[in-house]
């Protein structure tokens, strides 16, 4: 008996549609912890360049201490628009068979992770994320030794039905793989 490969087109049209998947926001408090982390970063930058222009040879004129800090503060605030207007481009989506989480403001990146590849999540936690009650799921598929999707700014509850639901759904599908 002769074995026939078979690759059949598929009509585009009859795919289903991303515009009909229910993504979810995450919490907006994220957007706080993101701005606060951020705003320590920039202001460590600029203590940073005053101290280095402080003790260099640089001539020490409040226009050249001006000039640095003020280019500095330019692309701080610069990242803060950005990150603003990116905030709302974070969302996820579960479905029967797979995670999504898209984000991005110039570079739109969606992720989808089905949950049979998926080997392992954990939740994380880090010292702004704490006094927000805010956690980052992180999912890792197989090869890996860092996460493939990172979904942060959930509440705790949510982060933990989320983990819950797909380690459910990974234990599931282990299990009709065997039988």
């Amino acid at each position: 008996m002769t074995t026939i490969f078979e690759n059949l087109p598929v009509d585009a049209e009859s795919l289903p549609k991303v515009e009909d998947i229910n993504f979810k926001s995450i919490e907006k408090k994220y957007l706080r912890v993101t701005l606060i982390a951020s705003g320590i970063f920039w202001f460590v930058l600029i203590l940073g360049y005053l101290a280095i222009a402080h003790f260099s040879d640089m001539e020490k004129t409040p226009f050249n201490y001006l000039i640095g800090s003020g280019g500095v503060f330019l692309l701080g605030t610069f990242n803060f628009i950005m990150t603003i207007l990116g905030f709302k481009k974070k969302k996820y989506a579960l479905r029967q068979r797979d995670i999504l989480y898209t984000k991005g403001l110039l570079w739109h990146v969606r992720t989808s992770i089905p949950f049979n590849r998926i080997q392992h999540a954990e939740l994380k936690q880090g010292p702004l994320e704490r006094m927000y009650g805010l956690h980052s799921l992180k999912v890792y598929t197989a090869g890996g030794q860092t996460s493939d999707l990172v979904i942060p700014g959930l509440l705790e509850e949510t982060a933990l039905a989320i983990k819950d639901f797909i380690l459910g759904k990974t234990a599931a599908d282990g299990d009709d793989t065997e039988s």
